[in-house]
């Protein structure tokens, strides 16, 4: 480089590179051994440079490799160019633009010097870019690693978490079911005795006794139900809820739930009506799990109908094989945003203890359950003051899981 100083009387040493991050690699390397002398990164994408304008390059790839001498305009007579290194197609090749006096010759020696001088600064400059991706490579790994051994870590952790949560719900689910038994057995000899002193066994009773005796029933039957569902979603949970597989058909079940349902409807004063095709098929499914469900949704509606109408229909979709029952009120209706909540164990629109409505939030969340385990579904259409409506969708033949 000194040499080159001195013989091709250099005034200027101008560093081509892709991008600016690369003046820390070439400057050091192109003004190395010239003292006094200016080195920078020449911005290839600028044409503002005198030097650029005066070769017109307007992008990179307009370079030409090697070395060369432009032809260039009066105006720019003082400046000429060496040592230009080679590059890939499309690519600026690194190496260096001398800027001298005008009218400056250049012999053979320097022509020659600068061509190899640009050589070994493209093969100075590859060796320190291959460093610097090699630092990255090694520093990018060594994260990936981190975040590996890190996601390893969590993982675990969530795994033993799961294996805790899953322990407990099974803990809470045996919980609920031996509370449930002990329950349920002192409760039916309170109704059976209930039962007997109403039926007269023990003589007639006067009227006052009588009144108080129902509601004894009433509520009693009424916490039995309670228990029952906990019962019911404690064995679904745990799988040992058999399924009960024959062939019954639709009307007489549905004939049955408005039988067993139809005290309540008396007093809700609702007009509640069923339509049922009398030529349905026969469903091949559970027979008392599929009532169950009715009896819910049906219930369901009386409860949260202060007035109006519930409709109980029946159809059958013949290209999926499909049976629909929908039981369809003018009650208050589910806020869209509170409708997955309901499907939940134990929850309502309104969880609050000043509740309006009673209940232990478990029936829709059982007739889900339910429902999938005859290979069907529950629907819900609903808009909050505008009624509801729930359709169980049931195959013709439910499958033994």
């Amino acid at each position: 480089m000194a040499w080159l100083v001195r013989n091709a009387q250099v005034e200027q040493v101008l560093c081509l590179a892709p991008d600016e991050s690369d003046s820390h690699c070439l400057v050091p390397l192109a003004s190395s051994g010239m003292t006094g002398l200016e080195g920078f990164v020449l911005a290839l994408h600028e044409s503002r440079h005198p030097l650029v304008e005066a070769l017109q390059w307007a992008t990179p790839r307009w370079i030409p490799p090697g070395p060369f001498v432009p032809e260039l305009p009066p105006s720019r007579s003082g400046l000429f160019t060496l040592s230009l290194g080679r590059a890939p197609p499309g690519a600026p090749p690194p190496g260096l633009l001398l800027v001298a006096p005008g009218g400056t010759e250049l012999s053979p020696d320097v022509t020659w010097l600068a061509t190899h001088l640009g050589a070994h600064l493209t093969r100075l400059y590859k060796g320190r870019q291959l460093t610097r991706l090699e630092a990255a490579s090694s520093e990018l790994a060594a994260r990936v690693n981190a975040a590996t051994e890190e996601l390893a870590t969590q993982n675990e952790l969530l795994r033993r978490q799961a294996i805790q949560l899953e322990q407990a719900s099974a803990a809470k689910s045996q919980f609920l079911a031996n509370m449930s038994h002990e329950l349920r057995t002192p409760l039916n000899a309170i109704l059976g005795y209930t039962n007997m002193l109403l039926q007269g066994v023990n003589g007639e009773l006067p009227a006052p006794q009588r009144r108080s005796l129902s509601r004894i029933d009433s509520n009693g039957r009424h916490l039995l139900e309670i228990i029952n569902e906990i019962l019911d979603i404690t064995r679904i949970e745990a799988g040992r809820m058999p399924l009960h597989l024959s062939e019954f058909r639709l009307p007489e079940l549905i004939q049955e739930v408005m039988s067993e349902l139809d005290p309540i409807i008396v007093r809700s004063k609702l007009s509640v009506n069923a339509t049922v095709d009398p030529h349905l098929p026969a469903i091949h499914s559970d027979r008392q799990k599929v009532k169950q469900i009715v009896v819910n949704l049906l219930s369901n509606a009386l409860k949260f109908t202060h007035e109006g109408s519930i409709q109980v229909k029946t159809s059958y979709e013949v290209a999926t094989t499909t049976l629909h029952i929908s039981v369809k009120d003018t009650g208050i209706g589910i806020d869209p945003v509170h409708q997955e909540k309901i499907w939940d164990d134990f929850q309502q629109v309104d969880s609050s203890p000043t509740r309006a409505y009673g209940g232990t939030g478990l029936g829709l969340s059982i007739c889900r359950r339910l429902a999938t385990m005859l290979d069907g579904r529950v629907g819900l259409e609903s808009s909050l003051g505008r009624g509801s409506t729930f359709t169980l969708y049931l195959p013709r033949c439910a499958r033994r899981t």
